[in-house]
């Protein structure tokens, strides 16, 4: 069954924290908000209701009969027990009967009022909510109960619940939100030693052959399998590149006997004393061109499998190492003695690289200032403050500026190029640029037409 893999997306630390442990942590605090939501209700309600009864049971005992009148004496401390700092409104009735003795006659007669305990109502009285507590008292002579009611408004019971309501949101809420704001510093502590582990892999910098294990010790526990996995990769990823490698260098050896063997044969058919049409000449010619092209390509696969392997950890003599590399290349390419000039200092300049991958790098300079420049091409070394540098230049047409970054690409050759190639010079002084820490830039030359290469060497 064929389908598209949906490419996985990457996801925050931060995020997936925030949600695993602030959202539980919020849900319990709606529970328990809910939960004392609950309780503090029952708790204000049953407080005002019991304040709400005292007031009653304190009315009822001012009922008296005198001369075969129900009396009530209700003096301003009896409702005392209802004063808040919300001003509730009051209203109580006594009623004989269907008969009011005294009081508001809104305050209704309950179905459910006994003799032996309040019971309450919640109803509306002018408009205002209140809550009522009602109680029968049964008077010897008298042919109906007596009922006595009080009712209060519900402005204290809501303050008190509305302060209650704070007090209770209040600490859950700072708990949330510092959870969640704790969460970053904390992953930023948690993970702090991972910077140690990133140093580490970052200061074998963009020498890519260095497939050394990382550090698990330097992660947190948390991380080995993961640290461990890569190890076992970067195992894998130095097998197959050392196979690639090896197969390069084995492939250029085994490719050189051949091409010397044929550009000796070539060698004795253009010297030897038959006579030949010029198509004859041509063909030979020709012949020869492509077992050289042949021959520097062998060589610089060679370079390319030695620069991909490069590990230095060494000091070399500049100076020398751009003499050897200036010899190298006047021993195979045949040019005027005043086309390559050089311009070295008799001081030893010493720097952080090997010799022989320095003077394979000015050799590839030099060649490809020829093969795809033109005479006279200058190496300069030159030096400022501890920063030893060499410069190659030639005076040809150069290269688009936009073009400058893709020339150290493998196998890469800008169209406009009159020469063939294999495209891997450049390619070469780069990867040994990096293999020795050093800084390698191509550029145009400003004040005239040329291409220059220049290489930057830390100090050793």
């Amino acid at each position: 069954m064929s389908g598209t893999a949906r490419p996985a997306r990457s996801h925050s630390l931060v995020i997936r924290l925030l949600i695993a442990q602030v959202a539980p942590l919020a849900l319990f605090a709606v529970v328990l908000l809910a939960v004392g939501a609950w309780t503090a209700n029952r708790v204000v309600a049953d407080n005002a209701d019991r304040l709400l009864a005292g007031a009653l049971q304190t009315i009822r005992e001012t009922v008296s009969v005198n001369n075969a009148e129900v009396t009530v004496e209700v003096a301003p401390w009896a409702l005392a027990l209802l004063d808040g700092p919300e001003r509730d409104a009051v209203f109580y009735s006594v009623r004989e009967g269907e008969r009011l003795v005294t009081g508001y006659a809104e305050l209704p007669r309950l179905a459910q009022a006994t003799t032996q305990s309040p019971v309450f109502a919640n109803l509306s009285v002018r408009g205002v909510p209140v809550r009522m507590a009602q109680q029968e008292l049964a008077v010897p002579g008298r042919p109906a109960p007596i009922t006595v009611s009080v009712a209060q408004s519900l402005d204290s019971r809501r303050a008190s619940l509305r302060d209650l309501y704070r007090s209770m949101l209040l600490l859950p809420s700072l708990l949330v939100i510092l959870a969640a704001l704790l969460i970053w510093p904390a992953l930023q502590w948690g993970t702090r030693s991972l910077s140690r582990l990133i140093d580490d892999l970052g200061r074998r910098g963009a020498a890519a052959a260095d497939f050394s294990p990382a550090d698990i010790d330097l992660a947190p526990r948390e991380f080995r399998p993961v640290l461990t996995a890569f190890n076992h990769l970067l195992s894998g990823l130095e097998a197959s590149n050392a196979n690639i490698q090896r197969f390069a260098a084995d492939a250029s050896h085994q490719l050189r006997t051949p091409l010397t063997v044929v550009a000796a044969n070539l060698t004795l058919l253009d010297t030897s004393d038959r006579p030949r049409t010029a198509q004859e000449r041509r063909l030979l010619a020709d012949s020869r061109n492509a077992v050289a092209d042949m021959t520097r390509l062998v060589g610089q696969l060679l370079s390319t499998a030695r620069a991909d392997a490069a590990r230095v950890q060494s000091s070399a003599d500049l100076g020398r190492a751009v003499r050897r590399g200036c010899q190298m290349a006047q021993e195979r390419r045949a040019f005027p003695t005043d086309a390559l000039r050089i311009r070295v200092p008799s001081e030893p300049a010493m720097v952080h690289g090997a010799e022989e991958l320095i003077a394979e790098q000015v050799f590839n300079l030099i060649d490809n200032a020829f093969h795809h420049g033109a005479a006279p091409v200058f190496v300069h070394v030159s030096s400022r403050g501890v920063i030893q540098s060499v410069t190659v230049w030639d005076h040809g047409q150069g290269v688009d500026d936009a073009l400058l970054p893709r020339l150290t690409e493998r196998f890469y050759r800008p169209q406009a190029t009159r020469n063939s190639g294999s495209g891997l010079g450049l390619s070469i002084v780069q990867a040994l640029a990096i293999a020795q820490a050093a800084d390698f830039t191509v550029s145009n030359r400003t004040r005239s037409r040329g291409l220059i290469g220049h290489l930057v060497f830390r100090p050793s």
